[in-house]
C-alpha cells in the first residue's frame, strides 16, 4: 500500500482534518511537549558538568585531567561532553535556572519535531505517537548533555528517512553532525548504531527478496556503509582524539553501572513511570502485525535493536521512543485506512467546518494556540524559580551539611556519597571528593570499595585509612553511619534528616593522616545533633 497516495485520497473526504488544523495540531502538540519537558533543572550530574564548563570557559581549554577528586587526581579524563558543559555553564551564568529549564524543553521539543517530520500519517495520528514517545522519553529529559544526544540522534534519523523514503540525499551532513556530536556527548555511538541498523535492515529486505521504491538498492546500501565509516572516523576530531572511540567500551565495562546507577539498570515494570516503554513496544508491533503494510527491514532492525538497549538500561528509553514513533504512526495509519468506511460516518458527524463559521473557527484556533504557548512559557517560568529549585535541592542534596563544612573547614580527605559528589564538586571548590557521577573515570575496584564502605561492610576501616579520610559526609542511617557511630576515633559533628558528618578524632590519626589544627579545635557537637 502506498501510504502517501492513500493520504492524498483520504484528505478529500469528510474524515480529513481541516486545513487550519494542519497548523493548529503541531502548535498545540509541541506546546504540550514543551510543557511536559519544562521542569526544574536539577540533576546530580548537572553540578559537575557546570563546574567543568566553568573551568573550560575560564581557562580556554577543555578539562581533560581530573582535578575534582583526590582518588583519581591527575588521571586522564576522557571528557566527551566538554562543549556541552561550556554551553550549560554559559546558560546558567547568564540566565540561571530559567535558561536551563527553557533549554531542556527546547531540546526535547526539537527532537520530537524531527520525529514528527518523519511520520507518514495525518496530524492527529502523528500527535498521538508523539505524545506517547514523549511520555516514554521523559525520564531522560534533564539538564545534561545526554539530552543533546537525543536531538542529534533524531537529526541523523531524519537524514536517513530522507535518504530512504524521499530519495533526498543529504548524507554528507553526517560528517559535520558527528564531529559536533563527539564534542558534545559520548552518545554519538547511538547514531552509529542507527545507521548500522538501517544497513542491516536493507540487507534483510534483499534477503527476503522484497522490492519497492522504498527498498534501497545495493548502491544505496554501500553509500550508507561509506558514511557509517566516515561517522566513526570523524568522531575522533575533538580534544580527546582517538580516545573517544573508547568511550562506549569504557562505559559498558563498568560493572557498577548496572548494579548501582538506576538509569543504567534494566527497567522495573512494576513502576508506572517505566511502563510506557512497554506500551509503545507492544503497540508498535501490534499495529505492524495487524496492518497490511509490510514491516520494513530497517524499521524492524531499529525498533528491535533499540528496544533491546532499552531492556538493558532505562537510559535508552529515549532513543527507542524516537525510532519507534514513526513506525507506530505508519502502521497505525495503514490499519485505519483499511477500515476507512467504518470511520467515514463518524468523520462527517465530527467534521469541525460544519459546526462553526470559518471566521469563528480561525479565531478559536488562534486563541487555543496562544493559550498553549502562554501555558508553556508559564510552566518554564514557575518550575525554574530559585525558591522552587532550592527547595528541591535541600530535599535531595546535603545543602546544610555543606554549609557546615564551609564554616568549619574540618581537615583530612572527604569520603562522600556518590549521588552527592557532583553537588560537592560545585559547592566545595577546595575540597576534592572521593567519588562523583563521572563513572567512566573511576574503575570498578574503586567503585566496589566505595559501595562496601558506604554499606559499612567488612573492610570499611581499611578503605578510609588507605585514602586518608578525615571527614565523612554520607546519608543519615546508612550502614557506614551506624558503623562510625559505634567506632572510637570518630565523632559525629553534624546531622540532619538527610545527611551526617563524621570527623576523625585527632587522637585516632595515624601516620598517614593529618587533621588540620582547625579541625582539632572544633567545638563538640550539640547533643541533639549527635543523637538519632
Amino acid at each position: 500500500m502506498n501510504l502517501k497516495a492513500s493520504f492524498a485520497r483520504i484528505s478529500t473526504t469528510p474524515m480529513a482534518i481541516s486545513t487550519s488544523w494542519r497548523w493548529l495540531v503541531p502548535v498545540v502538540l509541541f506546546s504540550l511537549v514543551f510543557i511536559m519537558a519544562a521542569r526544574s533543572p536539577v540533576d546530580s550530574d548537572l553540578w559537575w558538568h557546570l563546574r567543568a564548563g566553568e573551568e573550560t570557559w575560564k581557562t580556554s581549554r577543555p578539562l581533560l585531567v581530573d582535578s575534582f577528586s583526590y582518588t583519581q587526581a591527575g588521571t586522564g579524563w576522557i571528557n566527551h561532553s566538554w562543549l556541552s558543559q561550556v554551553g550549560l555553564y554559559l546558560l546558567y551564568a547568564s540566565g540561571g535556572y530559567l535558561a536551563l529549564s527553557i533549554a531542556i524543553s527546547l531540546l526535547a521539543m526539537l527532537s520530537l519535531i524531527l520525529v514528527y517530520a518523519q511520520m507518514e500519517a495525518p496530524p492527529l495520528l502523528r500527535a498521538f505517537a508523539i505524545v506517547l514517545a514523549g511520555v516514554v522519553a521523559a525520564p531522560v529529559w534533564s539538564a545534561r548533555p545526554q539530552l543533546i544526544s537525543l536531538l542529534l540522534f533524531a537529526l541523523v534519523a531524519y537524514l536517513l528517512f530522507l535518504f530512504k523514503r524521499r530519495r533526498i540525499d543529504h548524507l554528507w551532513l553526517i560528517a559535520p553532525v558527528f564531529i559536533l556530536w563527539s564534542n558534545l556527548h559520548g552518545g554519538y555511538v547511538l547514531g552509529l548504531l542507527l545507521i548500522a541498523s538501517m544497513i542491516g535492515g536493507e540487507f534483510f529486505n534483499h534477503l527476503l527478496g522484497r522490492q519497492g521504491a522504498e527498498i534501497l538498492a545495493w548502491k544505496g546500501i554501500a553509500r550508507l556503509g561509506f558514511w557509517l565509516v566516515v561517522a566513526g572516523l570523524v568522531a575522533a576530531i575533538n580534544p580527546n582524539g582517538a580516545a573517544m572511540w573508547l568511550i562506549p567500551f569504557k562505559t559498558v565495562n563498568v560493572g557498577a553501572l548496572q548494579s548501582f546507577i538506576s538509569e543504567w539498570s534494566s527497567p522495573d515494570f512494576h513502576q508506572l513511570a517505566q511502563q510506557p516503554f512497554l506500551w509503545m513496544l507492544v503497540l508498535t508491533f501490534a499495529a505492524a502485525s495487524l496492518s497490511t503494510e509490510k514491516l520494513d527491514g530497517s524499521d524492524l532492525f531499529s525498533v528491535v535493536g533499540f528496544a533491546y538497549l532499552g531492556f538493558m538500561a532505562r537510559r535508552n528509553f529515549g532513543p527507542f521512543a524516537l525510532v519507534a514513533a514513526p513506525v507506530l504512526a505508519r502502521h497505525f495509519y495503514a490499519l485505519l485506512l483499511e477500515h476507512q468506511s467504518r470511520w467515514k460516518a463518524l468523520g462527517e458527524r465530527w467534521h469541525l467546518q460544519k459546526t462553526s463559521p470559518p471566521a469563528v473557527h480561525s479565531v478559536l484556533n488562534l486563541t487555543l494556540a496562544a493559550v498553549m504557548i502562554m501555558a508553556a512559557m508559564t510552566k518554564a517560568y514557575l518550575v525554574s524559580q530559585p525558591s522552587v529549585v532550592e527547595k528541591y535541592n535541600q530535599a535531595v542534596f546535603p545543602v546544610q551539611a555543606v554549609s557546615w563544612i564551609e564554616s568549619n573547614q574540618p581537615g583530612g580527605n572527604l569520603f562522600n556519597d556518590y549521588n552527592w559528589g557532583g553537588y560537592l564538586v560545585w559547592r566545595l571548590r577546595n575540597v576534592p571528593v572521593f567519588v562523583d557521577g563521572r563513572t567512566d573515570l573511576y574503575d570498578d575496584e574503586l567503585l566496589a570499595d566505595y559501595l562496601h564502605t558506604l554499606a559499612g561492610e567488612d573492610g570499611w576501616e581499611e578503605t578510609l585509612d588507605e585514602f586518608g579520610v578525615g571527614m565523612v559526609l554520607i546519608p543519615n542511617g546508612s550502614g557506614l553511619d551506624r558503623a562510625l557511630a559505634q567506632t572510637e576515633g570518630w565523632s559525629r559533628k553534624y546531622a540532619d534528616e538527610l545527611a551526617v558528618i563524621y570527623v576523625r578524632d585527632s587522637s585516632a590519626v595515624g601516620g598517614m593522616l593529618e587533621i588540620t589544627e582547625q579541625g582539632v579545635e572544633m567545638e563538640p557537637p550539640v547533643a541533639w545533633l549527635t543523637e538519632k
